[in-house]
């Protein structure tokens, strides 16, 4: 039997290599029967760090139709306030609404639905006001 200077492994005599560390066990020695311990114990296994393990992403949701009814009506009611406002303020309430139902872009839903409502609201406030509905102090502060 012969030890590793190295690592300090047991091995049989016929092994060229230790299986540890990789020493070349053509020259060492056997050990004698007298000199050998009663219990051989090889030295422990160096331990070895933590395994990488690469974390998983999550499986991408694919876009829907209420999610582009959402974009588009949010897109709607940011436009209505440059212009073609009563229609682009209606419409961009109904594509949020409809877009509200998908369950990837809700705020985004949200926002579309209040910035359309106070537009149209505005717009019809200034309308009344045009039409002498509503007396001018009651809309001088709003449009």
């Amino acid at each position: 039997m012969k030890q590793c200077h190295t690592c300090g492994l047991y091995l049989e005599d016929q092994v060229t290599f230790c299986p540890r560390c990789g020493m070349d066990m053509t020259h060492v020695p056997p050990i004698p029967p007298q000199a050998m311990p009663q219990n051989p114990t090889p030295l422990a296994q160096p331990p070895r760090g933590p395994v990488f393990v690469p974390p998983q992403l999550p499986a991408r949701k694919p876009f829907t139709w209420a999610d582009v009814s959402t974009f588009l009506g949010f897109c709607a009611s940011i436009v209505g306030y440059f212009g073609a406002s009563l229609l682009f303020f209606p419409l961009g309430i109904l594509a949020s609404v409809l877009g509200f139902q998908g369950n990837r872009a809700r705020g985004l839903a949200v926002a579309g639905i209040v910035i359309s409502t106070l537009g149209l609201l505005l717009k019809l406030m200034n309308i009344l006001e045009l039409v002498d509905f509503l007396p001018w102090w009651f809309t001088s502060g709003v449009w």
